[in-house]
């Protein structure tokens, strides 16, 4: 009875993979597409049908966690490169965190994005970097991640120019520039989003972000830096950080702050959400009065938003500023929408003169004020605040 069901299981296994095997290659390719290239290669000792199906896929995933050891992993992306025979391909993704690449083959990937046509480039790498910069060279490019891990320096042009380019996503990089402004997107005329996660900016005076396509803006934490010399960082004073925002088309825009910076955000009516996170220690400066100043400034420029979270940790930090609230015009005009969280929690009320600040300068104060629930007066009650309308 055993052998009847041994012999059974083998033949239905052998049948399935028949039918697998008729697939057409187009439908086989988008199957292992899903997969870690590293088990997509796997299938080439399947059959002679599979011998080569792996050659041609649209999609490379090639992560360091399926290998033991960096020298097999370095080896493994060198042949797949090299026997590639896909010559556009949509997504190619290598993502090494803790397993160093040589100069050699971070250049070879770089040239095979270029030469590729790789619409969707996303490199998590370890140092070194090697010529990484030409991936700007790269006019296919519609997606571009790049996660060096360890904030290293990223040398960059004053401007990029990739015109197919619609996401860009920059974390922990070091960018460095000695001009007075540092405009990096206002080439890229079909940016649409951009996400910038611990970015470390060593510049002479502005940040500019200019991009006339963009919908979404993401900034996770810009860090501002002067260098003394190659070695000696420190902080940059609040007055020297400045960011400038030009987006006529900007509707979305999160903030997470490190520490207080100046924004400017010209020409943005489409704006709709706004989301900022800050802590009262991210708040809290050497002079905190400035920095209660630089907050008011970075409300007034997002006037136009109409919905907004924030972070329990920003009105903690308003409200402990009241004499100074007092005296500011209210900031939002159209605001139909808030919430503040306290962590990824929806919070239930707020300081009565805060909640003033941020709704009254809308014509829909009086309805939005009705849907809070009354607020307690003390400290204790200092929690949240939840309104949707």
């Amino acid at each position: 009875m055993d052998n009847t069901y041994t012999k059974k299981t083998k033949w239905h296994e052998e049948t399935q993979m028949d039918r697998l095997s008729d697939l057409p290659d187009c439908l086989l390719h988008h199957i292992l597409s899903f997969m870690d290239s590293k088990y997509a290669v796997q299938t080439c000792i399947l059959s002679k049908r599979w011998v080569s199906v792996w050659t041609h896929l649209p999609v490379l995933k090639l992560d360091s966690k399926f290998f033991n050891r960096v020298g097999n992993f370095r080896s493994f992306i060198s042949q797949v490169l090299d026997h590639c025979e896909t010559s556009n391909i949509l997504t190619l993704s290598i993502c090494s965190p803790r397993k160093n690449l040589a100069r050699s083959l971070v250049d070879k990937i770089i040239s095979f994005a270029v030469s590729h046509s790789v619409q969707e480039l996303d490199l998590s790498l370890k140092y070194p970097i090697g010529e990484l910069q030409n991936v700007f060279r790269c006019q296919s490019l519609r997606f571009l991640k790049l996660d060096l891990l360890c904030g290293l320096p990223l040398p960059l042009p004053n401007s990029i120019s990739l015109a197919s380019l619609k996401t860009l996503i920059l974390c922990k990089v070091r960018l460095k520039s000695e001009n007075h402004c540092f405009d990096l997107f206002s080439s890229c005329l079909d940016l649409q989003n951009i996400v910038l996660d611990h970015v470390f900016l060593t510049i002479s005076d502005i940040f500019n972000i200019s991009a006339s396509a963009l919908v979404s803006l993401t900034i996770s934490k810009i860090i501002f830096y002067v260098a003394k010399d190659a070695k000696i960082m420190y902080y940059a004073p609040i007055k020297d950080r400045k960011v400038v925002i030009t987006a006529p088309r900007l509707t979305s825009f999160s903030f997470t702050c490190y520490r207080p910076m100046s924004l400017s955000m010209d020409n943005s009516p489409l704006l709709e959400n706004v989301n900022l996170s800050m802590s009262h220690d991210d708040l809290s400066d050497t002079q905190e009065e400035g920095s209660f100043m630089f907050l008011i400034e970075m409300l007034r420029q997002l006037g136009n938003a109409r919905s907004l979270t924030v972070t329990l940790g920003l009105v903690k930090f308003l409200s402990q500023h009241s004499r100074l609230l007092e005296e500011q015009p209210f900031p939002f005009s159209k605001l139909e929408s808030l919430k503040v969280l306290r962590g990824r929690q929806s919070c239930k009320k707020i300081p009565p003169n805060v909640l003033n600040f941020l709704v009254q300068g809308s014509p829909m104060a009086e309805e939005l004020l009705r849907m809070f629930q009354k607020v307690c007066k003390t400290e204790k009650c200092l929690t949240a605040i939840s309104l949707q309308c």
